[in-house]
Order: structure tokens, then C-alpha cells, then sequence
């Protein structure tokens, strides 16, 4: 590994993941993801992912199937990256539908 690391931070129901996906911890992004569509199951998400900064073609899928699974769980997992992000320039060059922020939230 080349020092790079991704960290997590849930909050409610935002999932908000940082740092670097690399082939080496795409499994860790995976489990992390589906714990949290469980923990959620049914509900709506978001999983931010404005400060990820390396985000190779497994870390995609991860976060496509995570989709797929809150949506077969009755659930709706939406990607949130804000414009300019890594995140967003590579959704929107996959025609991946992501929110550009955290919309729609219901407020407390």
C-alpha cells in the first residue's frame, strides 16, 4: 500500500466517507457501505463522498451495488458529491445520478 486511507463518519443517516479508495481497502468500503444500508434498512440515506480523492472503478461499483441493495431493502440510497469534486467529474462522465448536496433531508 502506498499510504493512502479512507476514513468513515456516520451521522443519522448520512454516511460520510473521505480519503482514498484503492483496490487494497475497496473491500472495507464495501462491508462499511453495506452495514449502513442495514442499519438503515428501508430508509433513506446519502453517503458524501466530497472528500474522496482516488476513486478507481471497484470503488464505483461498491458504491452502485450499495444503491442496489437499499433499493431491493425498500430503501433509497442517494450519492451526494458536491460540483467540482473528483466524485462528481466521475459520476457525471458515467452518467451515475448523484445530488451535488445534502437535499431533501427531513429537519428535526
Amino acid at each position: 500500500m502506498d499510504g493512502r486511507t479512507l476514513t468513515f463518519k456516520a451521522q443519522g443517516d448520512v454516511l460520510r466517507v473521505a480519503g482514498s479508495v484503492d483496490e487494497d481497502i475497496v473491500a472495507v468500503l464495501q462491508e462499511r457501505l453495506a452495514d449502513f444500508v442495514a442499519a438503515h434498512r428501508g430508509g433513506v440515506v446519502w453517503v458524501d463522498v466530497d472528500e474522496v480523492d482516488f476513486l478507481p472503478s471497484a470503488g464505483i461499483g461498491a458504491l452502485v451495488a450499495a444503491q442496489g441493495a437499499a433499493l431491493r431493502s425498500g430503501g433509497l440510497l442517494t450519492l451526494v458529491a458536491a460540483d467540482g469534486t473528483l466524485a462528481a467529474r466521475v459520476f457525471g462522465l458515467m452518467g451515475i445520478e448523484h445530488d451535488a448536496e445534502l437535499r431533501g433531508r427531513p429537519t428535526a
